[in-house]
């Protein structure tokens, strides 16, 4: 009787604890779901707010120095190009807004720096995808419409464009600014020759694109000469790259696949032009020994105050020991050079063996003929449509001659070469190249020779008054082309030189630039 009733009093007590244990369980279960709840509406209103789940407003640091100082030197200019452009009308304009787009990604870039912490090279790749694709915007729109005929100015816009990509370049971006206003003067002067007599809108389209080069330049060489400045003790980059997802068209990365998400931006739009980043500064106060920069320049500072005690350790040269004295000394003499200056030749030397030693390759690819890394060979193309494009690349002491007429000659990078055409639709280019000899058989309306040392252009009597020769950075340029006298036994080949020296001078107001003419 007594075992029964401790049964049924376990019984009963089981039931309440378990009764109990249920109660609790339903009511972590509702106090989970609410917290759920909560969480959700926070999400939500994050969302809908991008300066919260961002961390950075889009109105924050548009006060700031770098950006009101942009606003000013720039976009007065791109305003101005964008309305000349709209002037123009059809793919100049289509370019022009690609170009405005540019500059407010650009904008909205440096407000951003001025609010977040240097960020990594993976971060930076994705930071910079909205200008990137901008630039490629441009650039495609110059090669979609080759045959326009505005693509003098498109190529012009496409060249200099890249100079927007100063943000990623260190620690000089201002050479590499004026690098990329220098290729576009190249284009823009064809823009000048062509219009200059038709239309005067495009004259002042070409002043104004590259105004916002030039402007540029002289900004970043104020607010940012070694680089893009960052606020050391601004937040996170993570917040920037939140905040230039949330302001752009560009697809969304999370921070934490933020290489990830670098790596396929950049696969996915290439960058503009700037060459690799040179070493850091840090790397650049180390000397050979190991020795930090400032402590050898305290050294040097330290030995110079002693004043004329500075030499008190030399010994005087004895007669005998003279190398001028003695020819027999000289004889034994070998200077060697610095290790690193020899570490540096043998580098440049492997790069131009390795260039030397590919193979040889002559193709037409569509309507382009490629022509490089030819010996002393004579090789013949024969053009089958006046469309077709000559590309001469890495070719020393190669001849080329090319029959029936073709659109244009590019020759890159060459030397003692020698080109012999008939005749040119558009233009014969020098680039890059040494002791080049170029003959027109019968007509070219243009040759362009750039960054080229030993040039010699052999006109005919059909090109001789109709053909225009553009020099840049260029020496020893020679024309020579038949001249015709009373007498026909006089007549011959008259080699000229291009002028290299120019005087200019400044003349009510104006600068007048003459020929500099030696006498003596």
């Amino acid at each position: 009787m007594t075992a029964s009733n401790d049964l049924q009093s376990l019984l009963k007590r089981i039931e309440k604890a378990t009764s109990r244990l249920e109660e609790l369980a339903t009511k972590r279960a509702e106090q989970k779901n609410s917290e759920t709840a909560s969480t959700g509406n926070n999400n939500s209103n994050n969302s809908s707010s991008g300066s919260v789940s961002s961390g950075i407003s889009p109105d924050a640091g548009a006060d700031s120095k770098a950006v009101l100082e942009y606003e000013a030197v720039v976009k007065p200019f791109v305003d101005q190009y964008v309305e000349l452009s709209s002037k123009i009308g059809g793919v100049v304009q289509e370019q022009a807004q690609a170009v405005s787009a540019l500059y407010a990604a650009q904008r909205n870039f440096i407000r951003i720096a001025c609010l977040t912490k240097k960020p990594s090279m993976d971060q930076l790749s994705a930071l910079i995808v909205p200008q990137q694709k901008e630039i490629q915007q441009a650039i495609e729109i110059k090669d979609k419409n080759r045959p326009s005929e505005f693509f003098d100015n498109l190529s012009t816009v496409a060249e200099g464009v890249s100079a927007f990509g100063w943000v990623t370049v260190e620690p000089t971006p201002v050479p590499y600014i004026n690098e990329m206003k220098d290729s576009a003067q190249f284009y823009s002067n064809r823009v000048l020759r062509t219009w200059r007599e038709k239309d005067d809108t495009h004259v002042e389209w070409v002043k104004a694109f590259l105004s916002i080069l030039r402007e540029m330049a002289a900004y970043v060489k104020q607010l940012h000469t070694t680089g893009l400045m960052w606020n050391a003790k601004g937040q996170d980059p993570a917040d920037a790259l939140k905040a230039i997802e949330g302001s752009s068209s560009a697809p969304a990365a999370s921070v934490s696949a933020s290489s990830s998400a670098g790596a396929s931006a950049s696969a996915a739009v290439p960058p503009p032009p700037p060459p690799s980043l040179p070493p850091a500064p840090e790397a650049a106060d180390q000397d050979i020994c190991g020795e930090s920069a400032p402590a050898a320049r305290g050294a040097l500072f330290a030995d110079l105050n002693k004043g004329t005690s500075v030499t008190s350790g030399l010994r005087r040269v004895d007669k005998s020991e003279m190398t001028h004295k003695n020819p027999a000394l000289r004889a034994s003499n070998v200077v060697h050079g610095k290790p690193q200056s020899a570490a540096s030749g043998s580098a440049h030397a492997h790069k131009q063996t390795e260039l030397a030693q590919r193979p040889p390759r002559m193709a037409l690819e569509g309507h382009k003929w490629t022509v490089e890394n030819y010996g002393t060979e004579h090789l013949t193309i024969e053009a089958t449509e006046t469309r077709q494009t000559v590309y001469m690349y890495n070719c020393k002491g190669t001849t080329l001659e090319i029959k029936n007429k073709l659109n244009s000659i590019a020759i890159d990078g060459c030397q003692k070469c020698g080109i012999v055409f008939d005749s040119l639709v558009s233009e014969c280019s020098v680039v890059n190249s040494k002791s080049v000899q170029v003959q027109a058989r019968e007509t070219v309306p243009s040759i362009q020779i750039d960054r080229t040392d030993g040039a010699h252009i052999f006109l005919s009597e059909a090109a001789r008054d109709n053909t225009q020769i553009i020099t840049a950075k260029a020496s020893e340029v020679n024309i020579s082309y038949p001249f015709e006298t009373a007498n026909p036994e006089d007549d011959n080949f008259v080699e000229q030189p291009i002028p290299e020296q120019l005087q200019t001078v400044v003349k009510d107001g104006k600068l007048v630039t003459t020929i500099l003419e030696h006498t003596g």
